[in-house]
Order: structure tokens, then C-alpha cells, then sequence
């Protein structure tokens, strides 16, 4: 088994490929020398085994070599999403108490050597990771190394690595599906592409073509943008062997669009707590519902709709908490507060937030199917269904989608509403924005939808 070191990975195969960045190929003995250099930065700043510091990674060479540095000595690294606004950084700076904030770059001199360090326990926390507060503030999830080299694991085990696999890196590295794609690629000595600057669907899909990308992850507003770039109709390159796309439900139009290119795409379902994956469909599952099963190592059930995972890959806990209490069962699961099942050909359904279902008139509604419904519709290109509420039903189900300039008729859409769903299930009011509003995970964000359409809702 591979370590999580990029100085052992340069004296294994030094001329071996290990980034990729703007069309400069990055040898593992290119790469080492500059994590040199940033540990000779790191040591004359006083860092020591077990400090935790501070990062706004982003999708660049400075960042990755600052992420390789920190695993190498031993440094638990708390990321910062670049989109935090000052008062956000300032209240998770003051929850981690990091002994530095690394802002700098990696200079260019070669660092004096390194000497022998004495190897680091796989139960130290790796990273600090914050969720996307889906179960309300966001929260520090402590993750250690054991955790992403179970996630490696479990990756190899389902897809496996080839000799060439270069894996595109165009989501932030600041939350666990990023930075997953970092360490399981240092883990099995594998080459990262980086794709850096705001996610631009033109520029990354010359980028998988140029740099022969094999894998990719994306969630699935990426994946429809680059379905519809303008002027082309971007099909996946023959290298290009699996594009697994989670984050958010996939839609049953958004899986057909993307195999009716050929692109070879792979649902995955995972959370921050778990390292990214818990479950992904196998090559051989591409294009049909579900999100796979649990991959090896990692164990799921469901438990009153919930989905609960249990296995290596989990964290150590939140912030100032260990593994009792919220959000674990007593006999030891992760509740994930997202509600499944399972099909049967053992692959995992989600359904989405438990906390996202509405409850009009008595009657459930999964915002989920609804949407599905909507997207269906001509002329809707996305749509998100939520509540307001409401004096006689508690909730009124309302929604927002987004339309093509042509095509889109309210005669249609009511037409469809009446034949796919039942009454309760049907949004009474509708508004229309130019785009859905994700959280900093690419996330539909239902929150700051909800307060757009506050002024806008029609009846349909």
C-alpha cells in the first residue's frame, strides 16, 4: 500500500507524471522539490507535527504543493472555501484556532535538503473539512489519513486504476470532493490535471481532450454545461473512461443527454463525513438509475428511509466532538440525513434531504420527484421545488425553473403536472429565474431560491 507522500512517491519514480497544469507536465521529482521548498517554509515559521493550518486551496500548483506539504509532515490542514465572505472566515478561523494562515506562495529556491521524518499515524487527522450545511451551520468534519486511504481503496476496488489515468481536478479542493482527488491520486502515484479558475464548460473540455483526461468528477450543473456549450457538442474522447458525477440528484433528462454522447458517466453518492464516496455505479451500470452500491469497505443501510454508512471511511467526529451523540446511531452509524433505498439490482436510490420534504395538507411530497417531473417538461431547462407556508395546508408547494427562450409553454407544463402527479404533489405557484443559485458545493441552494421567488411566484 502507497503512502500519502509525495517525497516517497519521487524515489519510487521520479520521472513519473504528477500534475498537470496549463499544458506543463509536473514529474513527481518536479513536484518534490517544490514540497521541499514548502517544508523548509514550514519550519522556519515554527510548524510542527499536529499544528493545524489554514488553506484557501484552489485548482493551482501552489495549492496542491502546500496540500502535499502538509501531509508530509504531518500537518492537519483546515480548508477555506474561497467564497466565504470575511465574517464566515473569521467564525470558522475562530472555531479551528489554526496556528497559521497560508496565504503565500511556494517560492522557487529548492529548500536545503529534508531530513528523515518519522512516520505519521494513519489515525492523525489529515484534513478539517467543512460540510455545506445542509444540516444547518456548516461544521468542521475531522478526517483523518486512515479515512482517505480507505476512500482510495474503495475507489480501486470498484473502477480500478490503469497505468495512464490522469484525473481532471476542476472542483474546489477546499471541500472533500476536491481534495479526494488529490489524495487517492498521491495514494496510488497517479497524475492530477488541473483545470484552474471558475469552472469555464469551453475550457475544460479542450483541457480533457489536450492533457488525454481518463477520469473526471463533476456534479451535475457542470455536467449540463458542458452538454450545451454553445456553437459545439462536446462528445467524450476515447481516453476519457468514466465521468462520475455526484453532489446532487441527476436527472433522468441529464443521464440520457450524457449517454446519448457516449459520455461514460458514473453516479456516485457521498458526503463530506465519509470522504466523498460511499456508493458509485460500476462501468457496466453507466446510464441506468440508482448510484451504485456501497463500495467495498463501506457498509450502508437504511433505517426508517435514512441512509446510514458505517465503515473506515467516516469521520472522527465534528469539531470538539468525538463519535457519540448527533449524527451517530448507538451502535455506531453515520446518520446521513438524506433518505434512500435500494433497487433492486442492489444499487442505492437517493432521495435527497430528509429535512427537504414537505408536508402539505398531511400529505408527503420529495421535492425531488417533483422536480424530475418539471424537467421533463419542453423548454424547462432546471427547476427546484420548495415551500412556503401556508394557512390551510401548513405548506404550499411552490417552484422555480429556469427556461429556454423558446419552446417552454404554461398550457403544457399544467398539462404534464396533471397527468404525472398527484394533486398534492403539484406546485400551485411558479416563478422563473435565469439560473438556480448553488451553495459554495455546487448545491442547489434552496434557501436564497426561496427569497429570489418571494416577489415572483404566479399561479399556474
Amino acid at each position: 500500500m502507497h503512502e500519502l507522500s509525495v517525497l516517497s512517491a519521487a524515489n519510487e519514480d521520479p520521472a513519473r507524471d504528477c500534475l498537470i497544469a496549463n499544458g506543463r507536465v509536473w514529474s513527481y521529482a518536479d513536484v518534490a522539490a517544490r514540497v521541499r521548498t514548502a517544508l523548509a517554509d514550514l519550519r522556519r515559521r515554527g510548524i510542527e507535527r499536529g499544528d493545524r493550518v489554514a488553506l484557501t486551496p484552489k485548482v493551482d500548483v501552489d495549492s496542491i504543493v502546500w496540500l502535499y506539504a502538509f501531509f508530509e509532515l504531518g500537518v492537519p490542514v483546515v480548508l477555506l472555501h474561497s467564497h466565504l465572505t470575511d465574517r464566515e472566515r473569521e467564525v470558522v478561523l475562530d472555531e479551528v484556532q489554526p496556528v497559521h494562515l497560508i496565504t503565500e506562495r511556494v517560492g522557487d529556491a529548492v529548500g536545503n535538503g529534508t531530513s528523515t521524518l518519522p512516520p505519521i499515524s494513519d489515525q492523525q487527522t489529515l484534513a478539517i473539512a467543512y460540510t455545506s450545511g445542509s444540516r444547518g451551520a456548516p461544521r468542521g468534519a475531522r478526517l483523518s489519513r486512515r479515512a482517505f486511504i480507505a476512500s482510495e481503496a474503495a475507489h480501486a476496488a470498484n473502477l480500478e486504476w490503469l497505468t495512464d489515468d490522469r484525473w481532471l481536478l476542476c472542483m474546489p479542493p477546499a471541500h472533500v470532493g476536491g481534495l479526494s482527488i488529490v489524495t487517492r491520486s498521491l495514494i496510488s502515484r497517479h497524475c492530477v490535471v488541473l483545470s484552474p479558475g471558475t469552472f469555464d464548460p469551453a475550457e475544460v473540455a479542450r483541457i480533457i481532450a489536450r492533457d488525454r483526461v481518463t477520469l473526471a468528477s463533476v456534479v451535475p450543473t457542470m455536467l449540463h454545461r458542458l452538454l450545451t456549450l454553445e456553437d459545439q457538442t462536446w462528445t467524450a474522447g476515447p481516453e476519457l473512461r468514466a465521468v462520475l458525477v455526484g453532489g446532487a440528484p441527476l436527472s433522468d433528462a441529464l443521464r440520457e443527454h450524457a449517454m446519448a454522447r457516449n459520455v461514460p458517466i458514473l453516479a456516485t453518492y457521498g458526503c463530506t463525513e465519509a470522504c466523498s464516496q460511499v456508493t458509485t455505479q460500476a462501468p457496466e451500470q453507466s446510464g441506468r438509475p440508482g448510484s451504485g452500491a456501497s463500495l467495498p469497505g463501506i457498509e450502508v443501510r437504511i433505517e426508517g428511509d435514512e441512509i446510514q454508512v458505517r465503515g473506515d471511511v467516516l469521520m472522527d467526529g465534528y469539531l470538539g466532538q468525538d463519535r457519540s451523540g448527533a449524527p451517530w446511531t448507538s451502535d455506531g452509524w453515520l446518520r446521513t440525513g438524506d433518505f434512500g433505498s435500494f433497487l433492486p439490482d442492489g444499487q442505492l436510490l437517493v432521495g435527497g434531504r430528509i429535512d427537504d420534504r414537505i408536508i402539505t395538507g398531511g400529505e408527503n411530497v420529495v421535492p425531488q420527484e417533483v422536480e424530475a417531473c418539471l424537467e421533463t417538461v419542453p423548454g424547462i431547462v432546471s427547476a427546484c421545488v420548495f415551500s412556503l407556508p401556508h394557512d390551510e395546508w401548513g405548506e404550499e408547494v411552490v417552484a422555480a425553473v429556469v427556461t429556454e427562450s423558446t419552446g417552454y409553454s404554461a398550457d403544457v407544463l399544467r398539462d404534464r403536472l396533471a397527468k404525472e402527479l398527484a394533486p398534492h404533489k403539484r406546485p400551485k405557484r411558479i416563478c422563473a429565474l435565469d439560473a438556480l443559485p448553488l451553495n459554495r458545493t455546487g448545491k442547489v441552494d434552496r434557501i436564497a431560491i426561496a427569497a429570489l421567488c418571494s416577489d415572483q411566484l404566479r399561479s399556474i
